[in-house]
């Protein structure tokens, strides 16, 4: 076949093989390029709550339970659980210029998680970005804990008893008398009691003088006192016998 008639037929299949791979390509690109159907898409920068038009307040990241998100890094994020006590407005995803923003039960996010492959808006050239920064808000609910504390109070009563101790004084005298011509002695004794006097008599028995048994012996004899006595009888009836004379004569 002669050079003339082979450029002709080669330049159309050069031609056929370019527009397949252009078209490939297009359709390829239309397949990959799209943008979450569940999410609303936001310009420019959102760092806050009030910013992307949610309600409630920025929640702790610390609290969630997630993988992927990490900043400039992964391009998808999911959340696979919440505290109980959390209550999510929404979910914030930055990349690029644009950010998204997920709200739970809207545009077909479940109203609980998880919440799966959460991303940023498509970049200028038909890309999935990587993850800038995300963010969740909410409204987190604080349990109180009222502890009710019951105080028993005890009365005492306290009962003083006064007792008056009247003491009686009572004075005591003894007087002994003994008789020396008897074998009895009589005690008596007299007791002085306030609000009255009484007399006592009471007799205890008196050894006998001679009584050898009770007395110790000391050798004495009486009988030269008998003796003395009736000569100064004597004496005495003479003296009186001469005054008399005197006073006749």
């Amino acid at each position: 076949m002669p050079l003339t008639q082979r450029l002709p037929h080669r330049a159309v299949v050069v031609a056929a093989l370019t527009a397949g791979l252009l078209v490939g390509s297009a359709v390829s690109a239309s397949a990959t390029a799209h943008e979450d159907p569940r999410a609303e898409i936001g310009e420019g920068n959102a760092t806050t709550c009030e910013h992307a038009g949610l309600d409630g307040d920025l929640i702790d990241k610390g609290v969630l339970t997630y993988e992927g998100g990490k900043h400039n890094v992964d391009q998808y994020v999911t959340i696979t659980d919440v505290p109980g006590n959390v209550t999510v407005t929404g979910i914030v995803v930055k990349g690029g210029d644009r950010h998204n923003v997920y709200e739970p039960g809207k545009r077909g996010l479940p109203t609980t998680p998880p919440w799966t492959d959460l991303r940023s808006p498509l970049n200028k050239g038909g890309n999935i970005p990587a993850i800038s920064h995300w963010y969740v808000c909410g409204v987190e609910t604080t349990t109180t804990t009222t502890t009710s504390t019951t105080t028993t109070e005890t009365s005492t009563t306290e009962t003083t008893t006064s007792e008056t101790s009247t003491t009686t004084s009572e004075s005591s005298s003894t007087e002994t008398t003994t008789s020396e011509s008897g074998d009895t002695a009589t005690t008596t004794t007299t007791s002085s009691v306030a609000g009255g006097a009484g007399t006592s008599t009471s007799a205890a028995p008196v050894s006998p003088a001679g009584d050898s048994g009770d007395l110790a012996s000391t050798g004495f004899g009486g009988a030269w006192l008998i003796g003395l006595g009736a000569l100064l009888l004597v004496g005495g009836g003479v003296l009186v016998f001469l005054t008399r004379m005197r006073r006749s004569s």
